[in-house]
């Protein structure tokens, strides 16, 4: 198996910040002729931690993938944190995961990069182990717009306020949902009800989006524990581009 350059991260909502760090894994892969791949990760059961429980998805599995091949990439890797693998210590993380089963030669990170055990990896610990396993560290320092630095929890907080023509200006394209993602049940009057909250979603209120290949109004009405969408024809589309909230 040949070596790869990898950028490695949680990728959730790929905004200013991540396109520095996938922008320099296609450079350092181009000038040293190696695979360049996205590793991102998925998690698979309830309590992998408290963190990550408490933590709100800005998109799931089919937005990250409709994001990320927009890039010169060869490959998106989801890898599966389990109760296994979430028991690894940070150096098994290295050693175990991205050096003998993935065979990465140049890692490209956030400069927030955590891994391991309890997240207790951090850049430090990345470099200072790189000699010891062979290979390079790109650490990519924080991005910053309107002096507030550029991070998903960020722009879910703001998806969470209804700010979307502020999460647009943060995000490489249009804050928007994939349907697929999102176990949605049709109801009566176009209205769709969302059965997986563990997304962060906007409040309730009216806003313009691009759907059916056309700009519409939509109405949302979300109380916490419940999430509906309702919109003005029947749609034939799974993704929901989000323009502004109107009111």
């Amino acid at each position: 198996m040949k070596h790869i350059t990898a950028a490695i991260g949680n990728f959730d909502g790929i905004h200013i910040g991540h396109n520095e760090i996938i922008r320099n894994c296609i450079e350092i892969g181009n000038r040293n002729s190696q695979q360049k791949k996205i590793i991102t990760f998925e998690y698979e059961f309830a309590n992998i931690s408290n963190s990550a429980k408490r933590m709100k998805k800005i998109y799931g599995k089919n937005g990250k993938i409709g994001s990320l091949r927009n890039y010169g990439i060869d490959d998106i890797i989801f890898y599966s944190l389990d109760e296994d693998t979430a028991k690894m210590s940070p150096e098994e993380f290295i050693s175990e995961v991205l050096i003998d089963q993935l065979q990465i030669k140049n890692i490209v990170v956030g400069f927030n990069f955590r891994f391991g055990y309890k997240a207790m990896g951090d850049i430090g610990l990345l470099k200072y182990l790189s000699k010891k396993y062979d290979y390079d560290v790109c650490i990519i320092d924080a991005i910053k717009k309107d002096d507030i630095v550029v991070s998903s929890s960020i722009i879910r907080t703001m998806i969470e306020s209804g700010d979307i023509e502020s999460v647009n200006g943060l995000l490489m394209e249009r804050y928007r949902m994939d349907l697929r993602d999102h176990d949605v049940k049709p109801m009566p009057g176009n209205i769709l009800k969302f059965g997986d909250m563990r997304f962060a979603y906007p409040p309730t209120g009216e806003y313009l989006v691009f759907a059916n290949e056309r700009f519409q109004h939509v109405k949302i009405k979300n109380t916490g524990n419940e999430f509906f969408l309702g919109t003005e024809k029947k749609l034939n589309t799974h993704l929901i581009e989000f323009i502004k909230k109107i009111n």
